[in-house]
């Protein structure tokens, strides 16, 4: 079974099919129109800081704002054995990493090594990176294999996802209260001889436990990468505790409260998701 082979550590790389492909296509068309002076990978890269996170900001909102999005992801998810029925998604996250990027102040914290569940993520959540545009090799995101049953020292103690909402959340680029953000990280850098770097192009999607170590790489490939990210979570293995032990989060709160099902948009029963984030809180 696919979900039991993720949440041993296995990963996998596909395409999407044609029914699913509507979902990259309007995610790339308004990538096209915010970035109408040229090529959105070249312009992304050569424009201020503050302009490039005014227009992601306003791609995000149509994004969020375009509900018939969901229904393109059903023949994913069919295909991945999964009943679109039983899947609680986040927001999708549209990432865009300019050239070079690494090179600014203030940029540590997008390359810390994490996992996600130092986010107060779920530790059975399940993410699909998919490229929008060319990401060549070394300048996606690196993981961490070896780590994924095997703890490492981190400061997640320090992240409290009420706080993190109060400064923000995820992917602000303004607010009063910025500073004040706790971005989770190791206390060492890993070593691991089984680390690999993740891939690809539009149309390619890449499978992971986000309990995996992993970490966004330095883009030194002359051009932006875009690329975005589905979250989600299986009800049933939130239900019946279904996935990777916690080996080293002390994060509190829990994003669960975000992910709504993807056929009638509700939540998880508050009794049900106050469970799992006991029951899977490090003793």
């Amino acid at each position: 079974m696919l979900l039991e082979r993720l949440f041993v550590g296995e990963t996998f790389s596909g395409s999407f099919r044609e029914p699913s492909f509507p979902f990259l296509k309007t995610i790339k068309d308004y990538i096209y129109e915010e970035f109408s002076e040229g090529d959105p990978v070249f312009v992304s890269s050569s424009i201020p800081y503050l302009d490039l996170a005014a227009r992601m900001e306003k791609i995000r909102t149509r994004i969020y704002e375009n509900i018939s999005l969901k229904k393109f992801l059903f023949p994913l998810f069919e295909s991945l054995g999964m009943d679109p029925s039983d899947v609680y998604v986040d927001l999708f996250r549209l990432r865009c990493i300019p050239n070079g990027f690494h090179n600014k102040p203030g940029s540590e914290s997008v390359l810390y090594i994490h996992r996600d569940s130092w986010y107060a993520n779920p530790e059975n959540q399940i993410n699909i990176w998919i490229p929008i545009t060319l990401v060549k090799p070394g300048a996606g995101f690196t993981l961490y294999p070896s780590y994924f049953q095997n703890p490492i020292p981190n400061n997640s103690h320090l992240f409290d996802y009420k706080h993190w909402l109060e400064t923000g959340g995820f992917q602000a680029t303004t607010h009063s209260r910025l500073v004040e953000k706790i971005f989770p990280k190791p206390n060492h850098v890993p070593k691991d001889s089984k680390q690999f770097s993740v891939s690809g192009d539009l149309g390619d999607y890449f499978l992971f436990s986000s309990h995996h170590l992993h970490g966004t790489e330095e883009n030194n490939q002359g051009f932006s990468r875009f690329s975005t990210e589905i979250r989600f979570v299986l009800g049933s293995a939130i239900r019946n505790h279904f996935g990777p032990v916690n080996t080293d989060n002390r994060s509190t709160g829990t994003t669960l409260y975000e992910m709504k099902n993807l056929v009638n948009d509700k939540i998880l029963p508050n009794e049900v998701i106050q469970n799992y984030v006991n029951v899977a809180a490090l003793k």
